[in-house]
């Protein structure tokens, strides 16, 4: 019997020019009129036989299909693992380059009493005003320049189209390009404010009213005030801007601003404590305390809200029966 080698190898010749050749191998033989079959009651079935062959032939290409298929999946398999883990190392660069080459966090920290003038790794300057603590990186790596705040610090920030800066105060982000704009973010603080003095500002926080995060811009002489309890903010215009930056200088103004918050501020720039009769708190209070001691100031200040202050070991107590 011929083995038809030529067919076999040919992995990619056409089905019907096969069965056209092996037609005519039998044409060729005449195996139905030269040969007779041993057992005249056996007839020779050409057809079978031919399909017989036939079934032969595309056996091995049906399983060279099947094993070239097999590969083509897995390979298609596999591309897609590359495709899938590169997309996915893109997206966390940052952070594999961060575990495999950590960049060590530093602490800028001014006591109260103290302002602290620092410039970061980008060029970006910073004062720290007293009692307050800023935590970054001891070199930027990214797309982003991150840092935290606890306390008030005003910021010159160096412009990078490509790298935001964000300030982290707690639940609370304060994002720039490249501005200059003040943070006060103290924890007995019951809100975060920030006043912008050139540039754009982006305040996100969680709003209650809408159940997801919003934010708020600004732009020049613009502040805004987040209630850190009810998660609220307060944006307005204002005129103060200078006043409410002034302590880096050494300023200490205050225009119509709470007693409790004026207090707070004493607090921070001469390191005492300063404590108030609760319905003293929301006195509004205006006066330039720059360069005066902090016996005058107390005095001052007892007039203005008609009671009188009680020096103690620690510090002073305010007393009195209140504004109007």
């Amino acid at each position: 019997m011929r083995i038809f080698p030529f067919l076999k190898k040919s992995d990619h010749a056409d089905s019907i020019l096969r069965e056209e050749l092996v037609k005519k191998y039998f044409d060729d033989l005449q195996l139905d009129k030269d040969i007779r079959p041993v057992d005249d009651h056996i007839e020779f079935d050409r057809n079978k036989v031919y399909d017989r062959i036939l079934s032969v032939i595309n056996q091995p290409e049906r399983r060279n299909t099947s094993i070239a298929r097999r590969w083509y999946v897995a390979a298609s398999l596999v591309a897609g693992i590359i495709v899938f883990l590169s997309a996915l190392t893109y997206q966390h660069l940052d952070s594999l380059i961060n575990y495999f080459d950590p960049i060590a966090n530093k602490q800028l920290v001014a006591m109260n009493g103290q302002i602290v003038n620092y410039n970061l790794a980008d060029g970006t300057k910073v004062w720290l005003n007293g009692g307050s603590k800023l935590t970054y990186p001891e070199r930027f790596r990214g797309k982003l320049r991150e840092v935290t705040l606890e306390g008030e610090a005003y910021l010159e920030v160096a412009h990078d189209a490509k790298k935001s800066f964000i300030i982290h105060t707690g639940a609370i982000k304060t994002q720039v390009l490249g501005t200059s704009f003040n943070v006060k973010a103290y924890p007995e603080d019951p809100f975060v404010r920030v006043d912008v003095v050139t540039g754009k500002v982006g305040v996100t926080y969680a709003s209650n009213k809408s159940n997801r995060n919003e934010t708020v811009f600004l732009i020049p002489s613009e502040q805004v005030v987040i209630n850190k309890t009810s998660n609220t903010a307060l944006k307005t215009q204002t005129k103060d801007v200078d006043v409410l930056t002034g302590w880096r200088d050494g300023g200490l103004v205050f225009k119509n601003m709470p007693l409790g918050e004026v207090l707070n501020a004493i607090q921070h720039q001469f390191n005492v404590s300063v404590k108030a009769d609760v319905n003293l708190t929301n006195c509004g209070i205006s006066a330039n305390f720059t360069n005066v001691s902090l016996p005058n100031i107390m005095k001052i200040i007892s007039k203005l809200i008609k009671g009188k202050a009680v020096a103690d070991g620690s510090g002073y107590h305010l007393m009195g029966k209140g504004c109007k």
